[in-house]
C-alpha cells in the first residue's frame, strides 16, 4: 500500500519572516497556482489570476530571463487556460507531467485501466453525495470535499481503501482534497527536473507554496541551497513565511516592478 497523507518532508513551525528580495538574474522562480497565484475557491474552475499578478508574473518572467514554471497540482491544460496569453513552463498533477522551457512534454507512464477503474470508483461516493466533486487529471483523480467538509472522513476511508488494493496507487492529502496518484512523483521531483535544464541551472532556486503538497518542493529548494517560502500557517520545512496571498502578491508585484499598490484585504 503506497499512502502518503503527508509529504515526506520535515516540517517545522519555526517560519515567520517574509523573504527578503531576490535578484531575478540568478534566481530560479517555482510558484504553486491555487492559494499563491489564484485564491482558493470552491470550484476548481472558478478559479482567477487577478491581472496584477498575471502582469507581474509576464515582467519577472522576463527579469528572470525565462526562469519562472508553474509547479501545480492542476493539470498543465488547465494552468494554460487560466494563465492566457502567458505560456510557462510548467509542471502538472504535482509532478506526473512537465512542460520545460523549449516546450517539451514530459509525462510519467500510467495504467489507463487502474486510472479508469479507480476515477468510476470515486465517481459513485461523488454521484451518491451531491457537493463532492470528482476532477479526473493526466495520472490522478482527485476528490474535493470543500462544499462537504462534513463528509471529509467517508472521502477519505475511501481513498485508503483504493490505495490499500493497488500498490500503485499513491495518496495525497491537501485543503479539502484528497488525491490518488496512478505514480509516484512529487512536486520536488518536478523542480529538480527543472534545476537540470537551462534557464533554471545554476540559479539559486525559490519555491512558493500554501499547502502539505508543497512541503517536498520546499524539501528540494533547502537541499539546494534555495528560498522556501510558505503562504499561511500550519508547520512547514520553508525558512520563510508571508502571512496571507495578498501579502505574497504586494511582494511580487514589487519584485517585478509591476507594484500599483497593495491589495485591498490583505491576509
Amino acid at each position: 500500500m503506497a499512502i502518503t497523507e503527508q509529504s515526506s518532508a520535515r516540517p517545522s513551525a519555526t517560519a515567520s519572516r517574509e523573504p527578503p528580495r531576490v535578484d531575478p538574474a540568478t534566481t530560479a522562480f517555482f510558484l504553486d497556482f491555487d492559494g499563491t497565484l489564484a485564491d482558493i475557491v470552491d470550484e476548481p474552475g472558478a478559479a482567477r489570476v487577478k491581472p496584477r499578478v498575471a502582469e507581474a508574473l509576464a515582467r519577472l518572467c522576463a527579469a528572470a530571463g525565462g526562469a519562472l514554471a508553474v509547479v501545480s497540482g492542476r493539470d498543465i491544460g488547465q494552468i494554460d487556460v487560466m494563465l492566457s496569453p502567458l505560456l510557462l513552463p510548467v509542471a502538472g498533477v504535482h509532478g506526473l507531467e512537465r512542460r520545460d522551457a523549449t516546450g517539451k512534454l514530459h509525462r510519467v507512464a500510467v495504467d489507463e485501466a487502474l486510472a479508469a477503474r479507480i476515477g468510476a470508483r470515486v465517481a459513485a461516493l461523488a454521484a451518491a453525495h451531491p457537493g463532492l466533486l470528482r476532477e479526473v487529471k493526466p495520472g490522478s483523480v482527485a476528490l474535493h470535499y470543500r462544499k462537504r467538509p462534513e463528509l471529509a472522513g467517508a472521502c477519505l476511508d475511501l481513498a485508503r481503501r483504493l490505495a490499500a488494493e493497488d500498490g500503485r496507487i499513491h495518496l495525497l492529502r491537501g485543503r479539502k482534497v484528497v488525491e490518488l496518484k496512478f505514480a509516484q512523483r512529487t512536486k520536488g521531483d518536478a523542480i529538480a527536473g527543472f534545476m537540470a535544464e537551462p534557464p533554471f541551472a545554476g540559479r539559486m532556486p525559490l519555491f512558493v507554496g500554501d499547502d502539505v503538497t508543497d512541503e517536498d518542493g520546499f524539501a528540494e529548494v533547502a537541499r539546494r541551497g534555495g528560498m522556501a517560502i510558505r503562504i499561511g500557517g500550519g508547520e512547514t520545512a520553508a525558512a520563510f513565511r508571508f502571512a496571507g496571498i495578498a501579502a505574497f502578491h504586494d511582494w511580487l508585484a514589487g519584485l517585478a516592478g509591476a507594484d500599483d499598490g497593495r491589495e485591498e484585504g490583505r491576509r
